[in-house]
């Protein structure tokens, strides 16, 4: 569904969100290999979906283990992929997913997408339906989203597009950052664009992962904590209404 960041800034004001869905979703974070800060909002999204209640599947690449502790918290299991190609990595997000089916919980899978591994093809269809950009405000940065997003098109032409905006000193900027990003990319690839809201100090998912504790136990009051968990409750709105 295409949604404007102004439709979800009540998020921020403390709503909840509930739900269920039959079967395992899959979602795409579109992010460069050696992406240090997609790894932590990975991470920190994976916590926090499972601590919402939802059974996550995180498929993690060599790199992410590289960075990331020892995990053991209650609804989230982390599956090793050493995929250096998309179908490798749709094969690691199909075992996860039977994985989750399995448990009969209401269930994501999440996985780390390199935008030079997309191509058409049945790897695309499995891994390419809901994907999510984390996206700073300049206009370089919006262009190589916008190209990021008409390629995720020509590889699975009804995938759903997100954004979370990033690198934003006050929701005014990123409102007129998503505006802006969703106009254009509508004019340059036919693309509605859906909105899961923005992060803010972002520092604090570095800070994280070098700790080694997700930020809902490392920080609970920080606003970076409060900004991953309205992320997640958008993510959970829209894997709930799947299900209708």
């Amino acid at each position: 569904m295409a949604r404007e960041l102004a439709d979800v800034l009540h998020h921020f004001l403390g709503d909840s969100v509930s739900g269920e869905r039959l079967g395992p979703a899959s979602l795409a974070l579109l992010s460069e290999p050696d992406d240090a800060f997609a790894v932590a909002v990975a991470w920190n999204l994976a916590h926090e979906l499972a601590r919402q209640g939802l059974a996550v599947a995180w498929v993690t690449s060599l790199a992410d283990e590289e960075l990331l502790p020892p995990d053991a918290t209650p609804g989230l299991t982390r599956l090793l992929s050493p995929a250096q190609e998309l179908s490798g990595l749709a094969r690691a997000v199909s075992e996860a997913s039977a994985k989750l089916a399995a448990s009969r919980a209401p269930g994501l899978v999440l996985a780390r997408v390199p935008p030079g591994w997309i191509a058409p093809g049945p790897a695309a269809e499995r891994t390419l339906a809901w994907t999510l950009q984390l996206v700073p405000p300049d206009l370089e940065q919006r262009i190589r989203a916008i190209a990021i997003a008409r390629r995720v098109l020509a590889a699975h032409p009804s995938a759903r597009v997100g954004a979370v905006l990033h690198e934003v000193r006050s929701v005014r900027e990123a409102e007129r950052a998503f505006t802006a990003l969703a106009r254009e990319c509508a004019e340059r690839s036919d693309a509605r664009l859906t909105s899961y809201g923005l992060l803010l100090d972002e520092a604090e998912l570095y800070r994280s992962l070098l700790a080694r504790r997700p930020l809902a136990l490392l920080r609970p009051e920080a606003r970076a904590t409060r900004a991953v968990a309205d992320v997640a409750n958008l993510l959970r709105a829209d894997f709930a209404c799947d299900a209708d």
